[in-house]
């Protein structure tokens, strides 16, 4: 099944969260991608070393560069719970239970929410 994948803003440029592929890719560059194992886990989510220059992480970590940046992201099931739910063919509504329902209560076409009407 196509979806469209969900984004991540790393020091201001767009990536794709695929979790299929496991890795991010740069929205606007395709060929410009990171596999997930550059994650370090920290805490309910990942850190990595990002060189801003080449929009990727660093080739050579021994010596740092004034373009390298630490950067934290959120948990994958934060960034993409659909694409862990068809990974691991686990339905959305046991991954994430508070999300079933959740459309109920939201805006109608006309931007209003009915409930409030």
């Amino acid at each position: 099944m196509n979806r469209p994948l969900p984004t991540v803003d790393i020091a201001g440029t767009a990536f794709y969260v695929d979790v299929l592929h496991e890795e991010l890719r740069q929205k606007d560059n395709p060929e410009n991608r990171f596999s997930f194992n550059v994650f370090d886990q920290d805490g309910d989510g990942y850190t990595f070393l990002y060189d801003r220059k080449r929009k990727n992480v660093p080739e050579n970590r021994e010596q740092m560069e004034d373009s390298f940046q630490w950067v934290t992201l959120p948990a994958l099931m934060e960034l993409d719970p659909e694409g862990i739910a068809q990974k691991y063919h686990i339905p959305l509504e046991i991954l994430c239970p508070e999300r079933v329902g959740s459309d109920e209560d939201e805006e109608d076409d006309d931007g209003f929410n009915d409930d409030l009407l």
